[in-house]
């Protein structure tokens, strides 16, 4: 595979779904003997071995490669941990989320951040006629907000090495492709990635140690804690007289940012690339718009960004089909990575034997005709709306955007509210046009950036508010 692998390197998700496709979604993978285990053995994307992996049989299935490739970077927070380190930080993480405080702080700190920030950049840039990208503006504007969920106060993302973050998860990439004995000898050597990661790796330990001794010391000064997931996390622990380590509250806070600044920021860019190509479907979404704006204004008097409370942004039900529906084309985190703890048989009777490598292709699931139809392929929100008018749920395992089973996203209901929040704020504005000739293709990654970002241009709207 090492040859077919690096040939296709540059589209290599098309390819890996064409090879799932000619073998019912499962296939075996086999590579040179000097790749040691650092290969894939089992690339997985069928919803029944989804399914056994990720809910009926989850303790055999550990994180495995994450855990060796990127603890330079996770060390053992909640994205690279399992068992009970897992569940000691999975549980304030969800307490957090879930409260009621932290939803109303939530979406309001989304608005302020779009009052203050966004729609001034996208004005200006509408104002001169100029083109943006507006994934590095989505991205931005995400990672403010997530420090905020983090720290529980506005952390200033200036101040957080997200540069330097970004390359380092990038090296840790390499080393998946790359036999072990040659990452480990250019890791010996500090030469190629593996001084990059170095160097990355020591600017994003100092950042994030610094911003979590501020964060320790706020807690151990105020009588009243904040809700924000860092504080929950470390008043559980105090309850239980098991302080939290510096490097635990470290690798907690940089596997919440990853998720949390990439997945929203990237799942709106894909969308609004999606609807610049289908108009109709954009229409319909003004449409939706426009009738709840004017039902929320007529009878509470509302502006334009106060509109969109919770209750009104669960009533956009077409929205939520095209967000639904983008994913399944283009799924934020397209690859979880897997290892197995004990000689297994999947259900569709795939051997997999203890310590072999398992990658569970998402993305390949989400674009498999025998689960989404002849039209797999295309973006079609219509699919997810029922004869009611309604947005429905699909089976986790059928649509794993979010994971599935124990260890299903956290932030998922948080993700829709938020992405539902700043697209209406946009389209109500503007419409978004993608640059002619600008080249759009997926990169590599634990994510799904767009390799070459998206160059927009901003028109004003003036067909939704009466």
């Amino acid at each position: 595979m090492i040859p077919w692998v690096v040939w296709h390197l540059s589209n290599i998700y098309e390819q890996g779904v064409k090879v799932a496709l000619e073998n019912n979604g499962t296939f075996l993978v086999r590579g040179s003997w000097f790749c040691g285990s650092n290969l894939f053995e089992v690339v997985a994307s069928s919803p029944a071995n989804l399914e056994y992996i990720l809910k009926f049989d989850l303790s055999n299935f550990p994180k495995g490669p994450s855990k060796k490739y990127f603890s330079d970077i996770f060390g053992y927070g909640l994205i690279n941990s399992d068992d009970e380190l897992w569940k000691r930080q999975q549980k304030p993480t969800v307490m957090a989320v879930s409260s009621r405080k932290f939803r109303d702080r939530y979406l309001s700190l989304v608005q302020k951040s779009l009052l203050q920030k966004l729609l001034p950049l996208l004005e200006e840039v509408k104002e001169e006629n100029a083109s943006v990208d507006l994934q590095h503006v989505l991205l931005q504007l995400t990672m403010d907000i997530i420090l905020m969920v983090i720290f529980g106060r506005e952390a200033g993302s200036e101040t957080f090495a997200s540069a330097p973050f970004d390359e380092a998860t990038e090296c840790c990439i390499y080393r998946l492709l790359c036999p072990s004995f040659i990452w480990k000898v250019m890791r010996f050597l500090n030469v190629g990635f593996e001084k990059k990661l170095r160097a990355a790796r020591a600017i994003v330990e100092d950042c994030v140690a610094e911003m979590v001794k501020v964060k320790v010391k706020e807690v151990e000064e105020e009588n009243e804690l904040q809700g924000d997931i860092l504080s929950t996390f470390m008043r559980l622990e105090r309850e239980q007289r098991c302080p939290p380590s510096q490097h635990l509250l470290q690798g907690l806070t940089t596997s919440i940012f990853l998720p949390g600044k990439d997945t929203t920021a990237l799942a709106m860019s894909w969308f609004f690339w999606l609807i610049s190509m289908h108009p109709y479907v954009e229409e319909k979404m003004v449409s939706e718009l426009s009738h709840i704006w004017n039902f929320e204004h007529l009878s509470n008097g509302y502006d334009i960004v106060g509109a969109f409370g919770w209750e009104a942004l669960r009533g956009m039900n077409y929205l939520q089909a095209a967000l639904s529906e983008y994913m399944t084309l283009y799924p934020p985190p397209p690859l979880i990575y897997k290892e197995a703890a004990i000689d297994n048989v999947l259900p569709d009777g795939t051997h997999v034997m203890k310590g072999s490598k398992l990658l569970l292709f998402i993305y390949g699931t989400n674009r498999m005709e025998s689960l989404w139809g002849k039209d797999a392929l295309e973006f079609k929100p219509e699919r997810w709306i029922t004869e009611k008018g309604i947005c429905m749920n699909e089976n986790d395992y059928k649509y794993p955007v979010f994971s599935a089973g124990p260890r299903i996203c956290i932030g998922k209901d948080v993700a829709y509210v938020s992405m539902k929040y700043i697209v209406d704020n946009i389209l109500v504005r503007y419409r978004v046009k993608v640059e002619a000739g600008h080249q759009v293709k997926p990169k590599l990654g634990l994510t799904l950036p767009m390799k070459h970002g998206l160059k927009v241009t901003l028109q004003a709207r003036n067909d939704i508010i009466a």
